[in-house]
């Protein structure tokens, strides 16, 4: 099997199938999934790497277009996005007493936010229901959010439930302090997004002020 490929590059591709395969296994609510991760330090760092990457990249773009103390503060505040869900989950594994599990845990938690771009399409379809039946576009696409939303509030807790082996009220309580993180973090983001996204108005020329 694999055998016209290198040997490194036949275990990447390995790796790819297991994680994609855990990622199926997790979101369908089977922790059989955990087992598809490897457990360590190297392998938490590489399901950071493509956030890290997106935010370099961002960073030189944004930097070049819009050069500012806002850019900055915007792109430290997406860093700590990153970085500070595996942060809380890591205090609340040592308040369970589960550090030995936290970075299998963190691993597959790290990559479930893939998960997204699969959990879209139900959403969507379920606002095209909507406005099929009459409801308006607002309310429509008030509907697909709060189906997203649940389903990743339900996956993080099913995730820290299993993957920490704790129970249920823990989980919940984890889930808790993450949504608190993040909740903070998008709220230092909303007052930064506005200056460097120029108004556009009715007619299509920008307004610079």
């Amino acid at each position: 099997m694999n055998r016209g490929l290198p040997r490194r590059t036949a275990g990447r591709v390995g790796r790819a199938r297991a994680i994609i395969r855990g990622l199926f296994l997790l979101g369908t609510g089977r922790a059989a999934g955990f087992a598809c991760f490897e457990d360590g330090r190297e392998p938490f760092l590489s399901a950071l790497t493509p956030p890290l990457a997106f935010l370099v990249v961002l960073a030189a773009l944004l930097l070049a277009q819009r050069p500012s103390l806002a850019a900055l503060c915007l792109l430290l505040l997406i860093l700590c996005a990153i970085l500070l869900p595996p942060v809380i989950s890591h205090l609340m594994a040592g308040l369970w007493k589960r550090g030995d599990r936290w970075q299998r845990y963190a691993t597959a938690s790290a990559w479930s936010v893939w998960l997204i771009l699969p959990a879209y399409l139900p959403a969507m379809l379920l606002a095209s229901i909507l406005l099929a039946a009459g409801v308006g576009q607002a309310q429509a696409g008030r509907a697909a959010m709060l189906l997203l939303g649940g389903y990743f509030l339900w996956l993080q807790w099913f995730m820290a439930w299993k993957g920490l082996r704790i129970g249920w009220f823990k989980a919940a309580l984890t889930v808790l302090a993450l949504t608190v993180g993040s909740s903070l973090i998008a709220a230092a983001l909303q007052p930064l997004v506005p200056l460097l996204i120029p108004e556009r108005p009715l007619d299509g020329s920008i307004v610079t002020g």
